[in-house]
């Protein structure tokens, strides 16, 4: 059988990750079955395997136009901004490709529908990279919930609480804002990008088979910044989901920050009626002494290993998919429900609220960077998860400003003013 062919998009940022793979950068047992052809990206002054390229003579095209005119590629890896998910994957589909693409799947709803009906339309499929969606730690905790080992769910509880200085907001044109120049939604957000993974793993967990995530009834968000950006760089939410076949409510709370003054998390709990599931009971450090665990009512101890073990499984189940034809665990129906509780939730509060200038500080961190924190965010962030709470029904917090319910059940498109 030949190898599968992959072309991988945009070399810089996250795409280093992929390409670290792809080239066999400090793999004991190198990878078989599959051959990179070509890179694709117009400027890939941020990637760090250029040399690589040249000495296996590895094209690099500025786009997919030009790479389709010359070539083709079983599998498109993308790891483009947000804004460009949509367009490069229906691209890659209509020329008879496979996609493998980074998370969140697209900005809008309305963009995720265009993309599942082209991957309908097409010979190929649509993988996105939820990398704990893959591993073997959450497919194992899944089949459980799936087959009712730990009971009915309640509710699943999420903190990611995630330092990040001005050189973050800077790193490209795109961060933090909510349109690109050309007019497309991005929607970049710590809910829509760096902690994106641990709201869609939640949803993820609660689906009703092993290629979709719960659908989302409604979401409520409180959404905040610190930092002089477009959009916020704080959100707590309140989402209910369908669970089983009477369409009960399940909640979902997921608690995330930017400008704090300490690295917490990922932090969980997913509660059930048989059992209690936990991670990062030791400040969430990515190793295997600090695993996924269930602690059953009757006392027993399910131990799940680390959800982290594997970042890139989902590059080469991909590859396999390519070769067997094998259904990817996260598809575009499994990455849907984030993108609509995205949506949902930058339409709940009347506006992104600021902190008071009074609680916002500046610390310096070296000669050319800084970090913009809030005094008592952390706190009040972690007492809300504590307790099942949004800031502004914990009490006593000035600063905090309530959202709206957005009904997701019909939601179909972002802004939901526009029809």
């Amino acid at each position: 059988m030949r190898d599968v062919t992959v072309a991988m998009v945009a070399l810089g940022g996250y795409g280093n990750t992929y390409l670290r793979e792809l080239f066999g950068v400090g793999v004991t047992v190198p990878r078989e079955g599959y051959h990179l052809v070509a890179g694709i990206d117009p400027n890939p002054v941020g990637c760090s395997h250029i040399d690589r390229f040249k000495e296996a003579s590895i094209p690099i095209y500025p786009d997919l136009d030009a790479f389709y005119a010359e070539a083709t590629a079983d599998l498109v890896v993308i790891a483009a901004p947000i804004h460009l998910h949509a367009p490069f994957t229906m691209n890659a589909l209509a020329h008879g490709s496979n996609v493998l693409c980074e998370k969140p799947i697209a900005a809008t709803i309305q963009e995720v529908q265009q993309m599942a009906q082209a991957e309908a339309e097409a010979p190929g499929f649509v993988g996105i990279g939820y990398q704990w969606s893959y591993s073997e730690t959450m497919q194992s905790l899944k089949a459980d919930v799936m087959g009712g080992l730990l009971g009915k769910p309640l509710r699943c509880r999420t903190k990611v609480l995630w330092p990040r200085p001005l050189s973050y907001y800077h790193r490209n044109n795109w961060a933090a804002k909510l349109k690109s120049p050309d007019g497309r939604w991005i929607l970049d957000s710590p809910v829509n990008n760096a902690t994106a993974h641990y709201l869609h793993n939640a949803l993820y967990i609660l689906g009703p088979t092993r290629e979709t995530s719960a659908r989302p009834l409604d979401v409520q968000a409180e959404l905040y910044r610190a930092n002089a950006i477009e959009n916020y760089d704080t959100a707590a939410m309140r989402v209910h989901v369908v669970w089983g076949e009477h369409g009960d409510g399940v909640e979902v709370l997921f608690y995330t920050s930017h400008p704090v003054d300490e690295n917490i998390g990922p932090v969980l709990v997913y509660e059930f009626e048989d059992a209690v599931v936990e991670y990062g009971a030791y400040g969430g450090r990515r190793n295997e002494d600090n695993p996924l665990i269930a602690r059953f009512r009757d006392g027993r101890v399910k131990d799940y290993g680390d959800p982290f073990a594997d970042e890139v499984g989902k590059l080469w189940q991909a590859v396999d998919s390519v070769r067997n034809g094998a259904p990817l665990a996260c598809g575009v129906s499994a990455a849907t429900p984030h993108t609509l509780c995205v949506n949902g939730a930058q339409e709940s509060p009347q506006e992104i609220a600021a902190f008071p200038p009074d609680l916002v500080h500046h610390t310096p961190l070296g000669a050319d960077d800084t970090l913009v924190w809030v005094a008592g965010l952390r706190e009040t962030l972690e007492s809300c998860y504590d307790a099942g709470v949004l800031p502004s029904e914990l009490g006593a917090v000035g600063w905090a400003r309530a959202g709206r319910r957005v009904d997701l059940r019909t939601y179909s498109h972002y802004p939901s003013s526009v029809v």
